[in-house]
C-alpha cells in the first residue's frame, strides 16, 4: 500500500506538540476521557518506532526530528476520518479510533497505520526504513479511565516489542499481569541485591571415572517472602535488562570466594565456577574486582573459574579481551559456556584466553540415543583436546549419558544425575578431597582414549555396547 506524501497537518491552537503539529498527551487524554464518558465503542492504538535511537545517534537529532514530522504526516493521512492522531513525546504516537468496537476492526486500523510507514523515508539525503510496534486496546464499556486505557495499549505495544518488533499486538489481561509481575520482580530484586538476601547454591562437578567431586558451579537462588521461589531464568533476565546483573554478579562472586575459603579450611580442594555477564566483562576494573574478592577471602586464584557464554565471548571487543587477559594473568580459569550453540570457530577460540569448554546440555540430552548429538559432542571433544582445554559436560541426567561422555573422552560433568544446586553447607557431605589439575600444552587424545578403554575394560563394559 503506497500512501500519499502529504505535508504535516497544520498547527492548531490547541496543539501541544510544536514539532509535528499533532495534539500532545494532555489534549489526547482530554479527548480520550470524553470518548470513555459517552460509553460508545472505541479503540486506542499505542505506537512506538523501533530502534529510533539509532537515527538520532547516527544522523543527529535534527534528522530525527525531520523523520518524526514525516511519520506524523503519514499517520495523519493513513487513519480514518475522525480518528485522532497524537504524539505523546519522543517517538511515541497514539491514535483514538472512535466507533471501533471489536478486535477485528482495531487490528484493521492498526495494520493500515503500520502499512503506511513501510515505504522508505527520504530524509537529508538518506533513505530510512521505519518499523513500528503497535499495541491495541479496545474499550470494553467498563469503568476504566483514560489513563488506564492508554496504559493497557502501552502494555500491548511492549508485548509487540518483546515478540520481535514491527508487529501489532492486542491487549490481554494475561499480558498485563506478566508486565506487572516483571515490574515487581525488578523492584524486589533491586532491594534483595542491596540487602544481600539472595543465596548462592552450588552444583557439584564430578570426575566421571572415579565419581569424585572435583568442583562446583555457584548459582544465584532467590526465595521471596511473598513471591516464593523466583526462577533464576526470570530474575537473571530482569537483572540483565536493568543493569542489576553487575551488583548481583559481585554478590555471588564474593559469596563463592568466602565459601571456597571455608571449604579449604575443612580440607576440601575444589574449583568453584562463577558465571560472569557480558556487562561485567565490559567493566575495565572487573579484574581488580575479582582480585579484591580473592584477597578478602584469602583463596588461591587457581581455585576460581569464571564462566562466560559463547555469545558473550565471541562478541568481545578489545576492551573485554584486555579484561580476560588480566584475569588469566591473575591465575583464574576462564570457561566458555553453551559451547556449540553459537558462532564459535577455531580461529575465534585461538584468540581467547579460554581454558575450559562446557558442552551445552542441549547436546548432552541425546547422548546414547541421538547419533547427531554424539557426533557434535565428539567434535567438541576433539577440538578441545587439540587445543589443550579442559571439558565439562552439563545437564547430565542419566547413567547412559555419563557412560557415553566417558566413551567420547569427557571426564568431568555436572547434572541432576548427581545433585542439583545445594547450599554450601551440604557440599562437604558430597565431596572427597582433590581437584582437577590444570593441563598445559596439547592434550594427548590417544593416551586419554587408551586410559578410558582401560577403565571400561576394568569395569567390564565393552565400548561397543555404549
Amino acid at each position: 500500500m503506497r500512501t500519499r506524501q502529504l505535508p504535516p497537518p497544520p498547527l492548531r491552537a490547541d496543539a501541544e506538540d510544536h514539532l509535528t503539529g499533532l495534539p500532545g498527551r494532555a489534549a489526547f487524554l482530554h479527548r480520550l476521557t470524553a470518548a470513555a464518558d459517552t460509553g460508545a465503542p472505541f479503540a486506542v492504538l499505542f505506537l512506538d518506532l523501533d530502534d529510533f535511537k539509532l537515527v538520532n545517534d547516527g544522523f543527529g537529532h535534527e534528522t530525527g526530528d525531520r523523520l518524526l514530522v514525516e511519520v506524523a504526516a503519514r499517520l495523519h493521512a493513513a487513519v480514518r476520518p475522525g480518528d485522532l492522531v497524537a504524539r505523546l513525546g519522543g517517538d511515541e504516537f497514539t491514535v483514538l479510533c472512535e466507533g471501533v468496537g471489536d478486535d477485528r476492526e482495531a487490528l484493521a486500523v492498526a495494520s493500515a497505520v503500520r502499512e503506511a510507514l513501510t515505504e522508505p523515508f527520504e530524509i537529508a539525503g538518506h533513505r530510512r526504513h521505519v518499523r513500528v510496534s503497535v499495541g491495541c486496546r479496545v474499550a470494553g464499556g467498563g469503568p476504566d479511565g483514560a489513563e488506564a486505557l492508554l496504559r493497557d495499549a502501552d502494555v500491548a505495544m511492549y508485548q509487540a516489542k518483546e515478540r520481535g518488533k514491527d508487529r501489532v499486538e492486542l491487549y490481554s489481561e494475561a499480558t498485563r499481569a506478566r508486565i506487572v509481575r516483571r515490574l515487581r520482580v525488578e523492584d524486589e530484586l533491586r532491594a534483595a541485591v542491596e540487602l544481600g538476601t539472595l543465596a548462592a547454591h552450588y552444583q557439584p562437578q564430578v570426575d566421571l571415572p572415579t565419581g569424585r567431586l572435583v568442583g562446583v558451579e555457584a548459582l544465584a537462588r532467590w526465595t521471596h517472602p511473598e513471591l516464593g521461589v523466583v526462577s533464576p531464568a526470570e530474575f537473571v533476565a530482569v537483572a540483565e535488562e536493568t543493569g542489576l546483573i553487575e551488583p548481583l554478579g559481585a554478590l555471588v562472586l564474593n559469596r563463592a570466594c568466602r565459601q571456597l575459603a571455608r571449604w579449604t579450611g575443612e580440607g576440601l580442594r575444589l574449583t568453584v565456577t562463577v558465571n560472569v555477564s557480558v556487562h561485567q566483562l565490559a567493566d575495565p576494573g572487573f579484574a581488580a574486582t575479582v582480585a579484591g574478592a580473592l584477597e578478602r577471602a584469602k583463596v588461591n586464584p587457581g581455585s576460581l573459574c569464571l564462566e562466560l557464554t559463547e555469545s558473550a565471548l565471541m562478541g568481545a571487543g578489545e576492551g573485554p579481551l584486555e579484561v580476560l587477559r588480566a584475569l588469566k594473568e591473575l591465575g583464574v580459569y576462564i570457561a566458555i559456556d553453551d559451547f556449540g550453540t553459537g558462532y564459535s570457530s577455531l580461529a575465534a577460540l585461538k584468540r581467547l584466553p579460554v581454558e575450559v569448554v562446557k558442552v551445552d546440555r542441549s547436546f548432552v540430552d541425546g547422548l546414547g540415543t541421538d547419533p547427531d548429538d554424539s557426533a557434535i559432542v565428539a567434535s567438541v571433544m576433539s577440538l578441545a583436546h587439540a587445543m589443550g582445554l579442559h571439558v565439562i559436560a552439563e545437564g547430565v541426567e542419566t547413567p547412559l549419558q555419563a557412560s557415553e561422555l566417558m566413551a567420547l573422552g569427557c571426564t568431568v560433568a555436572q547434572g541432576f544425575l548427581w545433585s542439583p544446586a545445594v547450599p554450601g553447607t551440604e557440599i562437604a557431605a558430597l565431596a572427597s578431597a582433590g581437584a582437577p589439575r590444570r593441563r598445559s600444552g596439547r592434550v594427548q587424545w590417544r593416551a586419554e582414549r587408551n586410559l578410558i578403554d582401560e577403565l571400561l575394560h576394568q569395569i567390564g563394559v565393552p565400548r561397543e555396547s555404549l
